[in-house]
């Protein structure tokens, strides 16, 4: 049996909701998670708009089972309850984590594209740091980070490279 808990919020503004304003912005500093996905309606992270109750839903799912956060007037009261959730405070944290500081190949990668007027694409959503590139521990030899593309609808492989650093650029 699934239990539901329903809550409405009657805050004046979703600024005031995430703490950027008014009373709370001293004891609760609040950061809305973006959408990873590209096609997502809303902008933010486990938030979806209900059409038929016509009302902004916050939801996770944990080990596997849904978790039901509230529906919202506004997708930002729906990304407010989900940032202040365990589940969104979690996210949060992973989002202000430091970046390892690059290898010596990696930090050589970073100034030959300097050198030659091009920024590497950070990322956001893997732990590579770089769009494109993911890390494959299980590739036989030293170059374990991938770099792929998606052309036409299609993913296109692009190689293996020794540092993360080398695949992006």
């Amino acid at each position: 049996m699934r239990t539901r808990v329903r809550r409405t919020s009657t805050a004046a503004s979703p600024a005031a909701e995430c703490g950027q304003s008014g009373a709370n912005s001293l004891s609760e500093r609040l950061m809305l998670i973006p959408a990873i996905r590209k096609d997502s309606t809303t902008g933010y992270k486990n938030v979806t708009y209900d059409r038929s109750k016509k009302r902004f839903v916050a939801k996770v799912r944990d080990g596997g089972k849904r978790v039901h956060l509230g529906r919202f007037n506004t997708a930002e009261e729906a990304a407010t309850a989900y940032a202040r959730s365990e589940y969104g405070r979690a996210d949060a944290a992973k989002l202000l984590q430091p970046r390892p500081a690059p290898t010596a190949a990696g930090a050589e990668a970073i100034r030959q594209a300097e050198r030659e007027g091009l920024t590497l694409a950070t990322s956001s959503n893997n732990s590579t740091g770089y769009k494109g590139v993911a890390f494959c521990p299980k590739h036989s030899g030293s170059k374990k980070y991938e770099l792929s593309v998606w052309v036409g609808g299609k993913k296109v492989f692009l190689g293996y490279f020794a540092t993360a650093e080398q695949a992006a650029l």
